[in-house]
């Protein structure tokens, strides 16, 4: 049982939730937080809310509370859920309110008990669904006999029960898992029997009320048929696995809504434009809508059922009949005088893109087709008979495809005006992928892929249209120009583009329309047909287009059309730079004349197009380029994506220049601190764009910059901060070392070794990263003398972990391989800091450290990595620890193994380095010779591996004496000192 008490301390919590007082409201959302986990709370929230005495507000915010608690609580997995008891409390309530006649707190019940349903059903409450079914069934007859007086309640209960139903069955059919989908299959037939004579009822009770003239009953008539239709368009889509075996009244429903639809549009359309906002007009659209969505959805998840039914037929055409009864509409008013006229609007746009898209959906879909081998299934066949003979026929292709050419998918006058008004706007959404919102959008689909399955009916004559296009109307113009563009695909086998652009040139008007059209003809035919020699007389045209004093929109289209000639995969930079300064002018121009972000980023990405593909061209027009920089960032402010174009800019520009960019440092180096200040909240969106940049910086740079060197302090944090740019820093530091390795360590040394000490050290990092961590200390100690590096080593005894990690030999081979390499290195080139760490160890260590680092050479794979691995060993032997020297005779068949598979020569040498992104550019930066400067001068290819063997073992010998170093000499096999005194010879 629930409390008074606490019943009335909860009222009163809720009472001041709803208070105008922020400190009343924020003491009653930490009751309320504390509250939501207590026993019974749930319970008598919903009793609060089936109060009638109480406020509305009060209420409104306890079913709202409980609705949230149920996400929160009511699974029984969760920490502090909601009790079997109070369930069982709640429960049997549930259905109890379905007369609440307040909209806001009603919404909020249905979706509660909605909820509910999605955790109890079928398991837990498996007579839900039937429980709420036989409540709608009785709401329903209690409608039908009820008097004017219960009629009001009788709507309202129906109303809710229907929605409840709605919703439960929208969350039927969002699962996926097969128990769950069997659940929705094996209710379905149930619920669609109950929902689908009320459905019917209503239809035939609406149609009564319209002719009495009761506009009350009718509007709330409408609210149920829409109820119902929600709930039917998803049974009848999901919930029947075997479509062919369903009842009767199936598909009768389906038959019943292609009448329905064409009734309902009737009436809409022939109501006045003014009533067409009404209440009761908004809800005879969306049920019109609804049918609609029923056909799409139909004819998606059961395309071969959709084909065949003998509905469909009449739909389709019905459908053809108010595309093409709308179609005048469309071109009503002349491009010409644009804004002189409005624009008739058509009756239901959306209604006219559904039936685009139904179409399309026939036109083209995989069900429909052969395949690849051209082979058909018996269900192929039978819809393709459909098809061709009744619903794709000669004649209606070609009466579809003027239609949509001549109507549809030209500019609009709409379009003309937007061009004045706002051109801006106009740009931006041109290239929004929002077809489902817009008619011509969904148009040209439909256009290019009826002209891609029916080309042998469309093509001819399309063909001979365009040879001699007509005249006489400026939409037929702009529809056939259309049609060109959209089908270059299929065209260019039978028109020469270039020659018909020729003899076809733009004609004059007052906002170009022409010349926009042939602008966005050339940026459709580049990627397709467009002779390399040709291309300078686009690049005229569209520069020409470009200027200043033409339409926004012509400029900004014929700088795009220039992008795609020169993002084409047969661009030729050559060709191009005549007109190279011409372009940036232009795009300079187009800057200065938009005031979106999203046009300026665009025209910024357009500029680092040119700049990426005409590389060192761009040298002499850097310097105007250069000059946008600060004033492009400054506009920026504020806009992350737009500043991370800035950034993508000048890190093209600054590759382009090559060695020629150290001239920019002072002026760049601001902008990658910005970008790399993890202080900074707009870090976020701007590192990894400021780290290329600051990479392309270092690669070609033939000096550094003391501003540039200064940024080394933001190192050790960017290692730390995130793996998604830990190659790219790593990359940053070995650009560094490769410059200016003695400064770098000079100045940033400890911080530096510490930080990447912490990266190799750390047990969660993945491989790689530890690899490229070692990778980037190696380069550093091959770079920078031990004088400098050597104390930053001690000081963060960055040896010590390779050390222990190979005694403890617990990691992944793949991972002591590292260990062991970066010791390698240290002992090669740091052979006297190398001797004194091993010395300072416990010789038990040593001796363990010792046999476990030969026997990782086994699981080393690259051929240079063994060579240094080899004479790390070697040089090790130059000791006096016997833990070290009774490993020799483990060492020997090593070095044999290494002399007689790579000797002392250089094959297997490379001078690039695998890691290196440059070796696949055909633009060579500084920092790649370097590179390879560095890797020439390895001692793992450079070193004579005999020489430095045999001074190894007389340096042991010297240290050890003649007689104690023939005695652990003496410990080898004398097969493997024979080999080695061979190969040594």
């Amino acid at each position: 049982m629930v409390s008074s008490d606490n019943r009335q301390t909860v009222i009163e919590i809720l009472e001041n939730a709803t208070s105008q007082d922020p400190a009343c409201m924020a003491r009653a959302d930490d009751s309320l937080r504390i509250w939501e986990t207590r026993p019974q709370f749930h319970a008598i929230l919903f009793s609060i809310f089936a109060d009638r005495t109480l406020s509305m507000s009060a209420r409104l915010m306890a079913i709202i509370t409980f609705k949230n608690g149920i996400d929160k609580y009511w699974k029984k997995t969760v920490l502090h859920a909601i009790g079997i008891a109070e369930k069982e409390l709640i429960r049997p309530q549930l259905l109890s309110m379905l007369d609440e006649d307040a909209p806001q707190i009603a919404v909020q019940y249905c979706v509660a008990i909605a909820r509910i349903a999605r955790w109890e059903f079928p398991l837990v409450w498996p007579a839900f669904a039937e429980e709420l079914a036989s409540r709608v069934h009785v709401i329903a007859h209690e409608l039908d006999s009820s008097v004017d007086g219960n009629r009001r309640r009788c709507y309202t209960m129906e109303h809710n029960a229907l929605y409840i139903l709605h919703l439960f069955v929208k969350m039927l059919c969002e699962r996926k898992l097969a128990r769950e989908r069997q659940a929705l299959r094996s209710t379905a037939p149930g619920l669609f029997s109950v929902v689908a004579p009320i459905y019917a009822r209503r239809i035939a009770q609406f149609n009564e009320a319209l002719h009495v003239g009761d506009s009350e009953g009718s509007q709330e008539l409408l609210k149920s048929i829409r109820f119902c239709l929600k709930t039917l368009r998803r049974l009848f889509v999901h919930g029947f696995g075997d479509f062919e075996s369903a009842d009767a009244i199936v598909h009768e429903f389906y038959v019943a809504t292609v009448g329905h639809q064409a009734a309902f549009y009737e009436l809409f359309s022939g109501l006045p434009a003014e009533s067409r906002e009404a209440d009761g007009c908004r809800i005879l659209v969306k049920i019109i809508l609804l049918y609609g969505k029923i056909h799409l959805e139909f004819q998606k998840f059961k395309a071969v059922r959709f084909i065949t039914t003998p509905a469909v037929v009449p739909l389709l055409r019905w459908y053809w009949q108010q595309i093409q009864s709308e179609a005048p509409q469309l071109t009503a008013v002349p491009l010409e005088r644009s804004g002189d006229i409005e624009s008739p609007p058509l009756v239901l746009e959306r209604l006219v893109i559904q039936g685009l898209e139904l179409y399309r959906s026939v036109v083209k879909n995989m069900f429909y087709l052969a395949d690849d081998n051209g082979q058909m299934d018996s269900d192929v066949q039978r819809c393709r008979l459909v098809i061709d003979s009744e619903i794709l026929t000669a004649p209606f292709v070609a009466q579809m495809s003027e239609t949509l050419m001549c109507h549809y998918i030209p500019l609009k006058a709409c379009d003309i005006e937007m061009w004045q008004d706002d051109p801006e706007t106009w740009i931006a959404n041109e290239d929004l992928d929002h077809w489902e919102f817009d008619v011509r959008r969904s148009a040209e689909r439909l256009f290019k892929d009826l002209v891609n399955q029916q080309r042998d009916r469309i093509v001819p004559g399309l063909v001979q249209a365009l040879q001699q296009p007509s005249m006489n109307s400026s939409f037929k113009l702009d529809g056939l120009y259309t049609a060109l563009g959209l089908c270059a695909n299929e065209l260019y086998d039978y028109i020469d583009f270039c020659h018909w652009l020729r003899q076809h040139p733009p004609t004059d008007s007052p906002m170009s329309v022409s010349k926009w059209r042939i602008a966005w003809l050339i940026g459709k035919w580049v990627p397709v047909k467009f002779p390399i020699d040709e291309r300078p007389h686009a690049y005229v045209a569209l520069l020409e287009y470009a200027r200043p004093g033409e339409p926004l929109v012509l400029r900004m289209e014929a700088i795009a059309s220039l992008l795609s000639c020169i993002d084409d995969w047969d661009f030729d930079a050559t060709q191009f730079k005549p007109y190279l300064q011409l372009s940036i002018e232009r795009i300079t121009e187009m800057l200065g004349s938009v005031s979106q972000a999203e046009l300026r980023m665009r025209m910024v990405n357009y500029l680092s197009a040119i700049v990426s593909r005409m590389q060192r061209e761009i040298a002499p027009f850097a310097e105007s380029i250069v000059r946008l920089i600060p004033l492009l960032w400054q506009s920026a402010a504020g806009e992350n994506l737009y500043q991370t174009a800035v950034l993508s800019l000048v890190t093209k520009l600054v590759v382009a220049l090559g060695v020629h960019s150290a001239a920019l440092q002072p002026f760049v180096t601001p902008l990658v601190q910005h970008s790399t200040d993890l202080d900074d909240p707009a870090h976020v969106y701007l590192i990894v764009d400021g780290i290329e940049l600051w990479l392309a910086l270092i690669r070609n740079a033939p000096t550094i910059d003391p501003n540039l060197m200064g940024l080394l302090r933001h190192i050790p944090r960017l290692l730390q901060s995130s793996t998604e740019t830990l190659k790219s820093v790593l990359k940053v530091i070995e650009g560094y070392a490769l410059l200016c390795g003695a400064d770098m360590m000079r100045s940033y040394g400890p911080a530096l070794i510490g930080a990447l000490h912490e990266l190799v050290a750390d047990t969660n990092m993945h491989v790689r990263a530890i690899a490229a961590g070692y990778t980037t200390l190696n380069v550093i100690v091959q770079c920078v003398q031990a004088e400098l590096v050597g104390p930053a080593l001690v000081e963060s005894n960055i040896m010590w972990t390779p050390f222990t990690r190979i005694v403890d030999k617990k990691e992944a081979a793949m991972v002591l391989v590292h260990h062991a390499g970066f010791l390698s290195r240290i002992a090669v080139h740091y052979l006297q800091l190398f001797i004194e760490f091993l010395t300072a160890q416990d010789a038990q260590l040593t001796g363990t450290f010792a046999e476990h680092w030969v026997e990782i050479y086994d699981d080393i794979g690259q051929v240079a990595q063994r060579r240094l691995h080899a004479l790390g060993l070697a040089v090790a032997i130059a000791t006096t620890n016997d833990g070290v020297l009774k490993m020799l005779p483990l060492m020997v068949p090593i070095w044999n193994d290494v002399l007689s598979n790579t000797g002392d020569s250089q094959l297997y040498f490379s001078d690039r380095d695998d890691d290196d992104d440059d070796e696949f550019n055909d633009i060579v930066v500084p920092e790649s010779e370097r590179r390879r400067k560095l890797l020439s001068n390895d001692p793992a290819h450079k070193y004579d591996m005999k020489k430095a063997f045999s001074q190894s073992m007389s340096e042991c010998e010297r240290l050890n004496g003649a007689e104690r170093f023939h005695a652990i000499i003496a410990q080898v096999s004398a097969e493997d000192l024979e080999d080695l005194k061979s190969q040594l010879s």
